[in-house]
């Protein structure tokens, strides 16, 4: 029961993404008035996206790997950095982390701060996962399409964007007037040494975010910009895991 009891306060945040009609709990599902229902899973998420199809590039394994990696710390500095920025900012009660794979930024925020956080991936294998991790068991995770959020209009204090692609449309429908995003990207030289293992295989051996950083400052202003970088050394077994 209590996975379920986080969905609660539903009709304040989410709407049906086929009507566009706000979202009310009843029972172990949402339902809105033109009684389109969304089901609450056992494991405490709700698909919003039940005839997307799993991407061949998304597996349960990759996610699995990639939580292991995190977990282990690799990307700890990037965590730091966040929880910063959000500490500074002033009214955020509702955080949404898009495309959150297997959970592990939004779990580590929850423990740091008493915002409701809503995070979505459109892979079910992640969001399974994220639940099953989720120890708070007050996140609201779901199933979910970036191009048609299931969230109501101006009802987002904080949008987290780590290190996944943006739909500054639906971002600006969903934000509040004052709201925020937290945008993380990758720099030039990330993963420098793993591209270079496997450059016959890329597409394009150099990476440049400048074109990702012009676009966002067309779109907003930068309060804030830093750049981030940390060096780690990996013992043979967290290689063979990344």
């Amino acid at each position: 029961m209590n996975k379920i009891i986080r969905f609660n306060d539903s009709e304040k945040l989410f709407r049906c993404p086929i009507c566009k009609r706000k979202l009310k709990m009843v029972g172990n599902s949402l339902l809105c008035s033109n009684k389109h229902c969304f089901d609450i899973s056992k494991l405490g998420y709700v698909n919003f996206a039940l005839n997307q199809k799993q991407s061949k590039h998304y597996s349960r394994t990759s996610f699995e790997s990639r939580m292991d990696i995190l977990e282990k710390g690799y990307y700890s500095h990037i965590l730091t950095e966040i929880t910063h920025i959000l500490s500074k900012l002033e009214n955020i009660t509702t955080i949404l982390d898009v495309g959150c794979g297997e959970g592990y930024y939004s779990r580590k925020i929850k423990e740091l701060f008493q915002a409701d956080i809503v995070a979505f991936d459109i892979s079910k294998d992640a969001i399974s996962l994220a639940s099953k991790r989720d120890g708070s068991k007050s996140i609201k995770w779901f199933v979910g399409d970036l191009e048609n959020m299931p969230i109501r209009d101006h009802s987002v204090d904080c949008i987290l964007d780590i290190f996944t692609p943006a739909n500054y449309l639906e971002f600006n429908r969903v934000l509040t007037d004052s709201g925020y995003i937290v945008k993380v990207i990758p720099g030039n030289k990330h993963l420098m040494e793993f591209r270079n293992i496997a450059k016959e295989h890329l597409k394009n051996q150099e990476y440049s975010n400048e074109n990702v950083i012009n676009l966002f400052k067309k779109q907003y202003s930068v309060i804030y910009q830093k750049r981030g970088s940390e060096s780690y050394e990996m013992p043979l077994e967290d290689i063979k895991i990344f």
